[in-house]
């Protein structure tokens, strides 16, 4: 799902994406290389995504945890 605006697109940006380093070395550090991490951080993405259209998200970066967690 691409961002519908360049506010959005900037949001996501902002907000989203500086975490993905530090969310990939939690994903290998907790479950190690069995996963398919890239898959599972776009879902994650796309899922916050969702959420944020849905509504204002208070803490992105810990619900990005959350559902790459659940993912």
């Amino acid at each position: 799902m691409p961002p519908r605006n360049s506010e959005q697109g900037e949001w996501f940006a902002e907000f989203v994406l500086p975490h993905e380093p530090m969310l990939r070395a939690w994903l290998l550090n907790r479950f190690g290389r069995q996963l398919t991490i890239d898959d599972i951080i776009q879902e994650s993405y796309v899922r916050v995504w969702q959420a944020k259209l849905e509504g204002e998200l208070r803490s992105p970066k810990a619900f990005l945890y959350a559902t790459a967690r659940n993912v």
